[in-house]
């Protein structure tokens, strides 16, 4: 499976997981220019969209029915999708100063693992 995906692939890859994290945090940042006074919480949030964009793209680039993928790798996408899900947890629980509980953590591996594995079947409603 991973021998298809070719190092010119993997820079596809990458370069499109990264360009969704750079949408997403963009989009977060154009919704919000209304509000000047909240720019702390702003790059508090930042990196919390930059990981759904992340999972987003790599739902774009790894699902064959998204049409513009490098192949179709559903256990890929799947492990991926979770260590994002996990990391979003991670950085919502970052907030505050209490501990990272690791049924939070496993709740945000199972919800990014089931968002990997449907794939494009979700995805392709979100709209910016």
């Amino acid at each position: 499976m991973l021998d298809y995906l070719k190092r010119s692939k993997w820079f596809g890859v990458v370069a499109t997981v990264a360009f969704f994290s750079l949408v997403f945090i963009g989009a977060m940042f154009l919704d919000s220019l209304e509000s000047w006074r909240e720019w702390k919480g702003l790059l508090n949030v930042a990196p919390l969209f930059g990981v759904l964009g992340a999972l987003y793209g790599v739902i774009f680039a790894l699902d064959s029915a998204s049409g513009s993928s490098y192949g179709n790798f559903p256990i890929l996408r799947t492990l991926l999708c979770a260590a994002l899900g996990a990391a979003a947890v991670l950085v919502v629980c970052s907030w505050r100063s209490e501990s990272v509980g690791r049924g939070w953590t496993l709740a945000g591996v199972g919800v990014g693992a089931v968002l990997g594995w449907f794939g494009w079947r979700w995805a392709r409603y979100v709209d910016f």
